[in-house]
């Protein structure tokens, strides 16, 4: 069996496959805990080899909750983003119920008469960074051996109240600004995903590896033919300064900036890029193939970088996603070879799927773009 990569049709969001005779990778798994799970199990795939979630989005992060929680599933490895190891240390040291948590609900509720710029950390005295000791305090490894905290905590009743009372809270912010409305997602880390991919990943006996964001482009190797573009593996965690900059550190708008970016090598040769939500431009070589690179947040205009920085010939773009009047950007249209799994003046989605044969991706089934 040749390496086979299919953007897999599960309603909201990305869930890209990788096959192989030996390995089942997933990377991302859409937005419903039991579409991920039934396509799975309609092609017979019972293990993942690994997982890799990009970050905490729900459409992006939430069918690793269902394929975890499903007795018929098992994950060897599961890749991380290296923020949630910070954010679970703080919950785990200080508490089930910080008092921040109350902090960040009260300050949501009154943005409707702020500017934006009064929340939002701009280019100033105040940055993500410095939210953060500057020495690191806990290695990884210590940390692993603690999760079993919110193995326990996700089975107690304890969670459930924990969930209703602080754990959903997410509020969108208009802003109208020259004639045209922007608008300005302060969106909470859903901690109840986190914990929950979490625990359940401890209970399972899968294997946690954490990547941390980081500027420039470090182009790390990592392992199982991956490089990270924007990220490193960590080995120790840092802590927040105290409660205040725990809570700032949920009303910034940094998850898709964020989100984890990862090359797929064979050979001496990168194949696929997979985008997540982020406007990552940075890459390891030009690509001189006929890469396969996933339309950065399903083919948003607010990514539209991409299409003009990132260097390469013969690039194949494939849209995840549902169908949209918004998405995708004209730059995702202007490209040549491109790919939609649902476009938005289609009447049907189709799963896409290449082989790559000879050197070459091949293309198997789903949509070219007609949007």
């Amino acid at each position: 069996m040749s390496l086979k990569f299919t953007a897999l049709e599960v309603g909201s969001g990305d869930a890209f496959l990788l096959e192989d005779e030996n390995r089942k990778i997933l990377f991302d798994s859409g937005g419903s805990k039991n579409k991920i799970v039934a396509l799975l199990r309609k092609k017979g795939i019972t293990k993942i080899d690994l997982a890799i979630c990009s970050h905490n989005d729900v459409d992006h992060a939430n069918g690793f909750i269902g394929l975890l929680e499903s007795v018929d599933y098992d994950i060897d490895e599961i890749w991380l983003p290296g923020t949630w190891a910070t954010i679970l240390k703080y919950v785990r040291d200080n508490g089930i119920f910080p008092e921040e948590i109350e902090w960040i609900v009260n300050t949501t509720k009154d943005l409707k008469e702020k500017n934006c710029n009064d929340v939002i950390f701009r280019d100033g005295e105040d940055s993500v960074s410095d939210l953060f000791d500057k020495e690191s305090i806990e290695s990884i490894e210590d940390f692993d051996d603690g999760l079993s905290y919110f193995s326990e905590l996700i089975d107690s009743d304890l969670y459930d109240s924990m969930n209703r009372r602080y754990l959903h809270y997410e509020y969108y912010y208009r802003l109208r600004q020259n004639d045209e409305m922007r608008c300005e997602c302060l969106s909470l880390l859903k901690l109840d995903r986190i914990i929950k991919i979490c625990g359940l990943a401890y209970q399972k006996g899968s294997k946690i590896r954490w990547f941390e964001p980081v500027k420039g482009c470090p182009i790390n190797i990592v392992d199982r033919g991956f490089v990270a573009l924007n990220s490193h593996e960590m080995c120790r965690i840092q802590k927040f300064k105290n409660a205040q900059s725990f809570a700032k550190f949920f009303t910034l708008t940094i998850e898709n900036e964020c989100s984890l970016v990862f090359e797929y090598w064979e050979k001496d040769t990168p194949i696929i890029r997979f985008s997540a939500d982020s406007d990552c431009t940075c890459q390891s070589k030009p690509y001189t193939n006929n890469i396969i690179i996933t339309a950065p947040h399903h083919g948003s205009d607010a990514n539209a970088i991409v299409y003009t920085t990132i260097q390469g010939k013969d690039i194949i773009w494939v849209r995840s996603d549902r169908k949209s009047s918004k998405r995708p950007c004209a730059d995702f249209k202007n490209q040549l070879n491109r790919y939609c799994l649902a476009c938005r003046n289609g009447n049907f989605k189709s799963e896409i799927q290449f082989e790559f044969q000879g050197n070459k991706w091949q293309h198997k089934s789903g949509n070219n773009c007609t949007c």
